[in-house]
Parts: C-alpha cells; sequence; structure tokens
C-alpha cells in the first residue's frame, strides 16, 4: 500500500497563523502586522520527523520501530531526510552505563537494517546516561551526553545544515537541574544560535526549520496537568514538558526568518501559530511506551512538505502498529 494513503487515522492539524514584523531589538505593540501566508510555490522538499523510539528488547519494540522506519519507504514520494527527535532509547537517565550501551546498540542496528536515508537527530532526555540514576555516575568520563554523541554520530550537542532549499538548526535544549531535566540552552549554545541564525539571513536567508526534543510552544504540554479535568479553572504547563523561559527566545527567532519549529516529548500532536512561525509538535513512534495510543494518538511520525518560500505542510501518519500489550 503507498503510503500516501498509509494514514487510515491520520490526524489533521490547523491553527490560525499570525505573522510579524520587526523593525527594532524588542517587540512591540506597533510592529505587530497580519500578513499572507507564503504561496505553496515551487517542488516541496519532503522530510520525516521520528521522535520517541524508546527502543527496548521490551513490548515488540524493535519490531515496531523497524516497522515505523519501513513504512517511510512505502510513499509514492519518500521523503528525502530523516530527522529523529530525541528519546531514541526507552532510558539511560535512571540506568547503568551497560544497560545504556544495550539499548543504544538495539536502536543502531534497527536503524542501520531499515533505512538508508540520511539522519539528522537531536538529543532527547531519555537518551542522558545517569542523570537520575540512584548510584551517582557524575565523576565518569562519558556521564551525560558523550555516549548520545557518539552514537548518533554527532561531534556536537547542536549544529545547523541546509538541505532543500530550508535552513534547518538542530538544538539540544536539555538541561541539567538537581539530577533531573529541563528545556533550556547553556550560554554557548544561545551564542552559537544567534551567530547561526544572522550567516543565514545576512546570507541566502533561507527559511529556517528548528528541531529541539522539549517543545519551545505547544498546547500538548498543558494536558499533562493535573488540573482542568477535575474541575480546576487552570493548567500549567512545567519547563520539563515546554521550554523554559520562552518568551524571549521566540521574539528572536520571528526575527532571524524561522518559519517552522518541530519537536516531540510530549507524546502528543499538536500545532500552535504565534509571531508568524508555526510550531508543530509530532507523537511518538512509540505511542504510550509501546503500550498502544497514547491519550488521543496512536504510534506515529511526521512528513513535512517543505517549499521554498518557506510554506509546508504537515501530516501525522499512524503506520499500523498493534502493540502485543493491544492483542
Amino acid at each position: 500500500m503507498p503510503a500516501d494513503s498509509i494514514s487510515r487515522r491520520d490526524v489533521l492539524l490547523t491553527g490560525v497563523a499570525a505573522g510579524v514584523a520587526f523593525t527594532a531589538p524588542r517587540l512591540l505593540a506597533a510592529d505587530i502586522k497580519i500578513t499572507e501566508p507564503p504561496p505553496r510555490d515551487g517542488k516541496p522538499f519532503r522530510i520525516a520527523h521520528l521522535t520517541d523510539m524508546h527502543v527496548t528488547e521490551k513490548h515488540n519494540a524493535q519490531a515496531g520501530f523497524a516497522a515505523a522506519l519501513k513504512s517511510i519507504a512505502q510513499f509514492d514520494r519518500p521523503p528525502q531526510i530523516l530527522i529523529t527527535g530525541g528519546d531514541h532509547i526507552m532510558d539511560a537517565l535512571v540506568t547503568t552505563r551497560e544497560r545504556a550501551v544495550e539499548q543504544w546498540d538495539m536502536y543502531g542496528k534497527i536503524l542501520a537494517d531499515n533505512t538508508k536515508l540520511k539522519t539528522y537527530p537531536c538529543i532527547g532526555n531519555h537518551d542522558v546516561w545517569g542523570w537520575s540514576a540512584k548510584d551517582d555516575y557524575s565523576a565518569a568520563k562519558d556521564f551525560g551526553k558523550p555516549i548520545a554523541l557518539e552514537r548518533l554520530g554527532l561531534k556536537e550537542r547542536y549544529y545547523s545544515f541546509d538541505a532543500g532549499g530550508w535552513h534547518f538548526v538542530m538544538l539540544d535544549n536539555i538541561a541539567m537541574r538537581d539530577r533531573g531535566y529541563y528545556g533550556a540552552f547553556d550560554d554557548a549554545q544561545q551564542q552559537w544560535l544567534e551567530a547561526d541564525l544572522a550567516k543565514n539571513l545576512a546570507g541566502e536567508r533561507l527559511p529556517v526549520c528548528v528541531v529541539t526534543h522539549i517543545p519551545l510552544c505547544g498546547v500538548s504540554p498543558y494536558f499533562f496537568a493535573k488540573g482542568g479535568e477535575n474541575g480546576e479553572s487552570f493548567y500549567r504547563a512545567p519547563d520539563n514538558l515546554m521550554h523554559h523561559n520562552v518568551k524571549p527566545l521566540l521574539r528572536q527567532l520571528a526575527q532571524n526568518n524561522v518559519k517552522l519549529c518541530i519537536s516531540g516529548h510530549t507524546h502528543l500532536v499538536d500545532r500552535v501559530d504565534y509571531l508568524g512561525i508555526s510550531f508543530v509538535c509530532d507523537g511518538a513512534v512509540c505511542g504510550n511506551w509501546w503500550g498502544g495510543p497514547y491519550q488521543d494518538f496512536q504510534e506515529g511520525y511526521g512528513v513535512f512538505d517543505l517549499y521554498p518560500s518557506g510554506a509546508f505542510d504537515h501530516r501525522y501518519v499512524d503506520y499500523g502498529w498493534k502493540s502485543v500489550k493491544e492483542a
């Protein structure tokens, strides 16, 4: 079956678009203007975004990840690159080094055996070794992110590349706090980001796609709150579900031709349009950690068609997986 028709339960997402024109370093009310969306001219560049694979030997997870990768090739027009959005393995945060390496061995073999696409990964919280482990591994030389970087083939935690008439910026917003994590950039990454965006703006001025694991802006983080369903009148999104103090960053991105921000982490699907930027959070390849759908979303991944103008189309694809827990 062509995977353009694979989506028997595709999630169609819509949003209200708003654009911003910036003429000063600070965002002022007078600067906000409603703009027309860019045209869908030219041939689109197709990418697949697979996130939250959580590979393990349990729950038939390895076969599930392999099935997701194989389904990509069934499209009439297959994606040209693969972006993996973090949480590649079930968990390294609380494990021994040996257990983390076992999971990375599984992940690497499945990826190599089931796709030849050029892959661009970013780091997720569960890819990080030992931060929340019962034993203190902080003195180990590869404590934290070095194992993930090595296994993902990354020289740096953050990087950028050009493809299909777009500039892609792959960021690491997994920051450590109190033996846990939250969404933030360190000073060095923030400085690098400013320089990278400025270089693109002064050069070809390509539309920019930013990829993080933890959402920069979204609706789905609020659906982890204990409020709402129990009668409370508010929701609250902690900064381990949405990027910490993100508003200044969003202003910066809007000033630098960023058109699209992609994330994962919540295992839910949403889209928010804000300051002329579309923020798309894709659901998890593993769904409910290989236990079936999570809340209202099936196991799946995102497919994006990116146009040179900065326009894009997004579809969330249910690749038809049925978990062993559902059987």
